[in-house]
């Protein structure tokens, strides 16, 4: 194989590796997409079952309850994704901070707990 067979074969390989990892860079962000529209659904769904319920006290206040395994089903169901409990866990904390749930003093969730190894 001469001088330009090699320069060929370089120029192949660089071009295989910019696409394999153009692919990969897709396939994370179709990932982190679908996680994040499984968390928000699951916070959706945990505001109206909150909103849902009867007021029977002006003076209690229904918690807010969304939990890593409300994503990791609605991932599972929606998407067919199988999501483990550390990605659910930091996107379910990312999207109650950016929606304004985490600073509700009435939120029970478990995403903000350290995980057991």
């Amino acid at each position: 194989m001469g001088k330009t067979g090699t320069v060929f074969a370089r120029l192949a390989r660089k071009r295989q590796q910019r696409r394999e990892a153009e692919r990969q860079r897709r396939g994370d962000e179709h990932y982190r997409r679908q996680l994040q529209v499984a968390t928000d659904n699951a916070i959706t769904t945990a505001v109206r079952a909150r909103m849902a319920e009867p007021i029977t006290n002006l003076h209690i206040v229904n918690p807010l309850r969304v939990t890593t395994g409300d994503v990791i089903a609605r991932a599972l169901e929606e998407f067919a994704l199988s999501v483990p409990h550390e990605d659910a866990a930091a996107m379910l904390r990312h999207r109650l901070e950016h929606r304004g749930h985490a600073r509700w003093p009435d939120l029970i969730t478990d995403a903000y707990e350290e995980t057991q190894s």
